[in-house]
């Protein structure tokens, strides 16, 4: 059929427009009319693409993308984070909350985004009760960040310390400016494990009214010791002591007795981890030394004495070996009592010296004992960083001033300072001077007393104990006690894995 319109013109593709052809289907043989389609072949336009505004609209958006990103997951959780308030447990033995209350408030103003929780706690079961809270995941509220622990524990909490970073180590000084048992009991590994902010140890207290009416000298050597104890030791006409000259021989009576024991196991040379016949032979020779002071025909204590600490109070013992804080015990017992302390008594360094030949002008050895506290962070802590700065300061030179004048203003004096720029501050006081003038001449072993740990020093304590109550009071042979005392050290060592 003819159309009453004009012909329609075609368009002819310009050469660089593309032009897509569409086929169309013929009809199929059978097919709905209405599904058909006519067969023609009709050409699409498709414009060009501009590539150049592809790009620049593209990087626009990406930028867009990358400021968003930049200021709602960088700039502004950092700024939430910057502000945002770390409080750290810190679990503390000994210090009351006032003396402690100061210097974290100082450091809370020089450091207004951490918070530190200070909590003293009771000595009774206080090892296994830390262990128990440190088991806890590191972010729980009753989880101490820092906390106190006893520098013989380090075998029973290696898992718990996290090592002292270099640049902390570095910061404080600890490698020259504190004293020399430090790097000898707080490291592993080459790591320190714990930083000290104290020192205590043994020092030999008397009484100046008995020594002076008794005309005897101060004693250097343990031999000057025990035959000033003879002669000092008053005893009725049953033969009862009535003036003691010396608390040592036994146990239960005698505080302080695992140190003093300690210290002349450590000023024999003695090895005890060892089963080296030469090591047991001078393991033997300190028992005997020991127990002497019980069963010698001089003897000069007995078990039917009270508690050492009470009789040196009441005026009735001439010498007493305690730490500095005994200071504290003796003086609420008794405030007028006259006494001094020393430093404590050495070995002869000759092996052939014998007690006969033993005198002030004999060359003696210079061991002393400590027994001090330190503190660790823990190991689980999200908040080590954190933990770590409060740390640097607690254990700096002004932090320890501070803390040492506050508990002054409650006792005879604070906790010693364990570096040497700070000695000349207290080596003055009579009360201290014994045991801060040899402080850097101090060791310790696992025999320290009054840690009231439940592990490592009850259970060495307990097997020697038992010894010397073994030779003094039940007088079983030296043969008989060696073996089960070995046995016991044996399994201690087996234990908590001590080389």
């Amino acid at each position: 059929m003819n159309s009453p319109l004009p012909p329609r013109k075609i368009k002819i593709a310009e050469p660089d427009e593309q032009i897509e052809r569409v086929k169309v289907l013929e009809p199929v043989e059978g097919a709905n009319p209405v599904e058909s389609v006519s067969p023609t072949t009709l050409p699409v336009a498709k414009k060009k693409i501009d590539t150049k505004k592809i790009v620049i609209f593209g990087a626009i958006g990406a930028g867009i993308i990358l400021l968003l990103f930049i200021i709602f997951g960088v700039i502004i959780p950092g700024s939430k984070n910057k502000n945002k308030i770390v409080t750290l447990n810190y679990w503390g033995l000994w210090e009351d909350s006032p003396v402690m209350s100061g210097i974290i408030a100082d450091f809370e103003a020089k450091n207004p985004t951490i918070k530190v929780n200070y909590k003293m706690n009771s000595k009774t079961d206080y090892r296994s009760r830390l262990i128990g809270r440190l088991n806890k995941t590191g972010d729980s509220e009753d989880v101490p960040d820092i906390y106190r622990l006893h520098s013989t524990w380090l075998p029973m909490f290696s898992d718990y310390l996290a090592p002292v970073p270099v640049e902390t180590v570095k910061k404080l000084e600890l490698d020259t400016d504190f004293y020399e048992i430090y790097k000898n009991s707080l490291k592993e590994g080459g790591q320190y494990k714990a930083i000290p902010l104290m020192y205590d140890g043994l020092a030999l207290f008397y009484n100046k009214d008995l020594i002076n009416a008794g005309g005897v000298s101060l004693p250097k050597s343990w031999w000057d010791l025990k035959s000033a104890a003879e002669k000092l030791t008053v005893k009725d006409v049953d033969g009862r002591i009535q003036t003691a000259g010396v608390a040592m021989g036994l146990v239960d009576n005698v505080d302080q007795w695992s140190d003093i024991l300690g210290l002349m196991i450590k000023q024999n040379g003695v090895n005890p981890l060892s089963n080296n016949p030469d090591e047991v032979k001078k393991l033997k020779d300190v028992l005997t030394f020991y127990t002497m002071f019980r069963t010698s025909d001089n003897k000069v204590w007995d078990e039917s004495l009270p508690n050492s600490t009470q009789l040196f109070a009441s005026g009735k013992l001439a010498f007493y070996f305690g730490q500095s804080w005994r200071v504290f015990n003796i003086n609420d017992l008794n405030p007028n009592l006259n006494y001094g302390i020393m430093t404590v008594p050495q070995l002869p360094t000759l092996d052939n010296t014998s007690q006969a030949e033993s005198s002030s002008d004999t060359q003696l050895t210079n061991i002393h004992w400590a027994n001090y506290w330190a503190e660790g962070i823990n190991s689980k802590s999200k908040n080590q960083k954190e933990a770590w700065k409060f740390m640097e300061y607690l254990a700096s030179k002004e932090a320890m001033e501070k803390m040492y004048t506050a508990a002054s203003q409650t006792r005879a004096f604070g906790e010693i300072y364990p570096r040497k720029s700070l000695s000349d501050k207290i080596i003055n006081n009579e009360k201290t001077k014994a045991f801060v003038s040899v402080a850097d001449k101090a060791t310790t072993w696992y025999l320290a007393s009054n840690t009231w740990d439940g592990g490592l020093d009850d259970a060495m304590a307990k097997y020697f104990g038992d010894a010397i109550n073994s030779l003094a009071l039940k007088s079983l042979p030296m043969e008989e006690v060696i073996v089960a005392l070995q046995n016991g050290i044996n399994q201690v060592k087996t234990t908590y894995q001590l080389k």
